[in-house]
């Protein structure tokens, strides 16, 4: 018998890069109570594109208020630790897509959109702020396995017309959302993610996942995936959030917008 999915999985990720060590040291800092706002400055510090990350960020249309946001202490008082936090475990999905060669600028800036996408969606179904951040991470992960997939096996994406995840599952015996599941769980991301990541192509997905099939879908419109045709339409999903047609057309404005301003960012 062949090797078992799971440990083909960990074969593949047990080789990948820890999350940096500038971000390792900042987290530890989150999870700490008693962090004050300049010693997650100074960890920041240490790492340049994390630096200028948070300074875009807190200039974007959704944290930016009134005036230009110039300094990194600056940055952090106005995003505060959960968002530094999100900025975070974005960058290392970003270290982890930029490995996928040709295709990491369009598998960046689809996943970027399906983050804000649900982020979006999530705020339009009522969820709090830190279900927000959570719904952005969700999407933002949720093809974190295409990067790894594509740098280790460079064709595996080549036909476009390709059914995607079926194709995975018939080269490699797992998919994408498998493999980034696990890395998520080697990460130590809460269970709620790294599951929302491993289910969004299942039957029945889970809550969060549920998040990620809308968020993917509608980023769809305005930043196509790799690997994979155009996804079903969640009609629903759709019926059952009772999503208007006017509204997904604003959230699809709020995605393009975002997406804009991501561009370009180290």
């Amino acid at each position: 018998m062949g090797t078992p999915p799971v440990e083909r999985i960990a074969a593949l990720v047990q080789d990948l890069p820890a999350l940096p060590a500038a971000a390792q040291h900042a987290l530890a800092l989150l999870s700490n109570p008693a962090t004050e706002p300049g010693e997650l400055q100074e960890a920041l510090s240490r790492d340049q594109a994390l630096a200028l990350r948070a300074l875009r960020l807190a200039n974007s249309a959704y944290y930016r208020r009134n005036r230009e946001i110039t300094t990194l202490s600056n940055a952090v008082v106005v995003l505060g630790f959960r968002t530094i936090q999100t900025l975070l475990l974005s960058s290392a999905a970003h270290r982890v897509i930029a490995a996928a060669g040709d295709l990491a600028e369009q598998l960046w800036s689809h996943s970027f959109a399906a983050a804000v996408g649900c982020r979006e969606f999530a705020k339009e179904l009522g969820k709090g702020a830190l279900e927000r951040e959570e719904a952005f991470l969700a999407g933002l992960f949720h093809d974190l396995g295409k990067g790894v997939l594509a740098a280790r096996f460079p064709g595996i994406y080549a036909d476009p017309a390709s059914d995607g995840i079926g194709a995975e599952r018939a080269a490699l015996g797992f998919d994408h959302a498998g493999l980034g599941q696990v890395l998520l769980e080697r990460w130590q991301i809460p269970a709620a993610l790294s599951g929302a990541v491993g289910t969004h192509h299942e039957a029945e997905p889970s809550a969060l996942g549920r998040l990620v099939v809308m968020g993917e879908w509608l980023a769809w419109g305005v930043a196509p995936g790799v690997g994979s045709c155009l996804p079903e339409r969640p009609a629903k999903l759709l019926e059952a959030y009772e999503m208007a047609p006017e509204r997904l057309g604003e959230i699809l404005e709020s995605v393009k917008l975002y997406l804009d301003e991501e561009s370009g960012a180290p």
